[in-house]
């Protein structure tokens, strides 16, 4: 599906009084790029098969997808001295683009193991000149974990055992390091068993239901 980047910008122009208010300015400076990320999706999405055909929708893609992304931002270290995130199973780049669309200050890491996808957020990543760089591997069988520098966020969205993922991805985050992870609040509790954190909340979406974030601090 084709769609131009202004028509999905005037959508995206609704979502900052949706969301906290400490956050509204930052995505507001951010909807053109947010915008052209959506176009450039949707017209991969015509080849690629990157979201379902319902969610390739602009009104479910923004709505949903990019506003449950964006509910991440209020949970990020605050702006200060580069914090640099760990995206696992990046996919279409739900979450970590429209969090590093927004803060800039963020360094990502993308871990996507399809080829195809993993092609498509290089290409998402260079056009919009983010600093962020691309992992074709599966986390952490093929996964640099030595070379891998320290990291401050590790982000990931509706994968399979996200509790023992985030066990796994212990070893490359930083003392004081936090995990969010977009999930449902029924899993949440195996989720915090398995992590090993210290700390846990549930997060839970503006949209409703059982969707949220779970947001793990306190690894020792």
């Amino acid at each position: 599906m084709r769609v131009a980047p202004d028509d999905i910008a005037r959508l995206i122009d609704l979502l900052p009084d949706e969301l906290p208010a400490a956050v509204r300015a930052e995505v507001r400076r951010a909807v053109a790029e947010l915008a052209a990320y959506l176009a450039a999706l949707l017209t991969a999405n015509e080849t690629l098969n990157l979201v379902s055909a319902s969610a390739a929708r602009p009104a479910e893609l923004v709505g949903r997808h990019l506003r449950e992304a964006l509910e991440g931002l209020p949970l990020l270290p605050p702006p200060g001295r580069r914090n640099a995130l760990l995206d696992i199973g990046s996919g279409s780049g739900f979450p970590a683009l429209p969090l590093l669309l927004v803060r800039r200050d963020v360094e990502g890491t993308l871990v996507e193991s399809t080829g195809k996808k993993a092609r498509f957020l290089s290409e998402v990543c260079r056009a919009l000149s983010l600093t962020a760089t691309v992992s074709n591997a599966r986390f952490p069988d093929s996964f640099s974990m030595r070379s891998s520098p320290g990291f401050d966020i590790l982000t990931s969205r509706a994968v399979a055992d996200a509790g023992k993922l985030v066990w796994k991805a212990r070893p490359v985050l930083r003392r004081g390091g936090r995990a969010l992870l977009w999930t449902t609040v029924g899993l949440f509790p195996e989720i915090r068993r398995a992590s090993g954190c210290g700390e846990a909340a549930f997060h839970k979406s503006s949209a409703g239901e059982s969707r949220g974030i779970a947001l793990l601090t306190s690894f020792t």
